[in-house]
């Protein structure tokens, strides 16, 4: 879990402090002291017992709810856990172990506001546990807040100056407030700290790639990452920049976009479908609605001459450690809720269902896929991009994600991450004709690239001669011969 991450929750050992003053009768001590003894054996399962049976027979407290949540959420029990640390936090506003620990479990569950709400309670105790602002900071990022995120963190290096996470995470903080220079910094103090923390790496190794031109730097640090996860499933957006950088630095190189692609691997069986009542919201085998949209503002050629090359913004993806799997079963439940939302129109409700469904199974590559429509449904474009990245981390494979992400940074206008997109969905399936065509459309904007807008436009008018598309792109070709 999410919340046990760095140092865990927090629950008062002091015996004396817990067996005195509580107004318990002898047989609610007992079974008390019993819980305590299963929970330090990590025997949450007989511990829970334990304090419930004390619950019974004893005056409810803050205390025994504080520990029965906590073993409810190590047995996998976010819910139960939930309730009970609300309960002793209704009892007890001021017991701060409580309130920290459900501001954790809140955290892990996709709650990041209520988390914040309750942090930034915690941070004001004198009891407070020492990690408080590093998770109020997580909180922070969830909800997009980066600046807020800066401060907190940097009130975590005061009680710990030593956490290469905290450091990592400051530098995508300031990297998501454009502060290059600073990002650096605090990568390269992230992996001062913790010289084998891959995700400093390639978070580094991103930001020197993009933003500050250094592609050196950006090469090393690429393929120390990748020596770092050796063991793990390689990610191809990495091989890919890695090749593309060496092509950049070759003496006679190409443009980037034309450097050779990794090698094609075969797509993957599907994962276990969902339940098909209620009918889950997958694409169709045409571009959905979002992308058929989208793909429309670029079918028409551009006047001759044309316009200069759009401005180049470029995006610096999520860089996180893998997504483990959950309760597949459970997630699924929440993802057919938050499909009949979706086919009813209700997006805010379907984004409340699929949070939690990949809160269940932080794996469901086709729930972050259908949070993203979601997203950009009710206008958070930020929030979709996110959630499009953390798909395609879920699944690298995922075409039709891969697909919508791409006309998403397109929008936004990342036209060169749009293209790197475009072009990853081609080795996966080199015959997939309306990413042909959207790559002669962004092609097609600078005769720089026009060759390119051939190749591409030629191939789609081979793969889809049919197609509503297909005038457009012949009247293009005609008039650039």
């Amino acid at each position: 879990m999410d919340y046990l991450m760095r140092r865990g929750l927090f629950c008062l050992t002091l015996l004396a402090a817990i067996v005195s003053g509580c107004g318990r009768q002898p047989a609610g001590e007992d079974h008390f002291a019993s819980g305590l003894a299963y929970y330090k054996d990590r025997r949450f399962d007989r511990a829970a017992a334990e304090f419930e049976t004390a619950l019974g027979s004893m005056q409810t407290n803050a205390l025994a709810l504080n520990f029965l949540g906590v073993c409810r959420l190590r047995e996998g029990q976010p819910e139960l856990g939930l309730r009970y640390l609300q309960d002793a936090v209704r009892l007890d506003p001021n017991y701060i172990p409580a309130r920290y620990n459900l501001a954790l479990a809140e955290l892990d569950q996709g709650h990041p506001e209520d988390a914040a709400a309750n942090l930034r309670q915690v941070v004001q105790s004198s009891a407070a546990p020492t990690d408080s602002h590093y998770h109020l900071g997580l909180a922070y990022m969830r909800l997009g807040a980066w600046s807020a995120a800066e401060d907190a963190f940097k009130l975590d290096l005061k009680s710990d100056p030593d956490i290469a996470d905290t450091y990592n995470c400051l530098g995508v903080a300031a990297a998501r407030n454009l502060e290059f220079a600073q990002a650096k910094h605090w990568f390269e103090q992230a992996l001062a700290a913790d010289p084998k923390f891959p995700t400093a790496y390639l978070n580094l190794a991103t930001l020197e790639n993009h933003h500050l031109d250094q592609k050196k730097e950006a090469l090393a640090h690429y393929e120390t990452y990748v020596n770092l996860t050796a063991k793990s499933p390689p990610r191809e957006d990495v091989k890919l920049a890695i090749l593309q950088i060496r092509q950049e630095l070759a003496p006679a190189a190409k443009p980037a976009v034309h450097a050779a692609e990794p090698p094609s691997r075969p797509t993957p069986p599907p994962a276990t479908e969902v339940a098909q009542a209620p009918k889950p919201y997958p694409p169709p085998p045409a571009p959905s609605t979002i992308v058929t949209v989208s793909v429309a503002s670029a079918t028409e050629p551009p006047p001759a001459p044309p316009p200069p090359p759009p401005v180049r913004k470029v995006r610096i993806p999520i860089a996180i450690r893998a997504l483990k799997a959950g309760n597949r079963a459970k997630a699924t439940a929440y993802y057919n809720a938050g499909a009949n939302y979706q086919t009813q129109d209700q997006p805010a409700k379907a984004v409340a269902e699929y949070t939690q469904a990949v809160a269940a199974d932080p794996s469901f590559a086709k729930a972050y896929y259908n949070l993203a429509i979601a997203y950009t449904s009710l206008g958070q474009t930020a929030r979709a991009l996110d959630t499009y990245e953390l798909a395609l981390v879920a699944d690298s494979h995922y075409g039709n994600a891969r697909f919508n992400y791409a006309v998403l940074l397109q929008e936004q206008g990342y036209v060169d991450d749009a293209i790197t997109q475009f072009e990853r969905i081609l080795v996966d399936n080199p015959n997939d004709a309306i990413t042909h065509f959207s790559l002669g459309s962004l092609y097609s904007r600078d005769r720089a690239t026009y060759a390119k807008a051939r190749d591409h436009y030629e191939t789609f008018l081979k793969l889809a001669p049919n197609s509503t598309l297909s005038r457009t792109v012949r009247r293009w070709l005609d008039q650039n011969p």
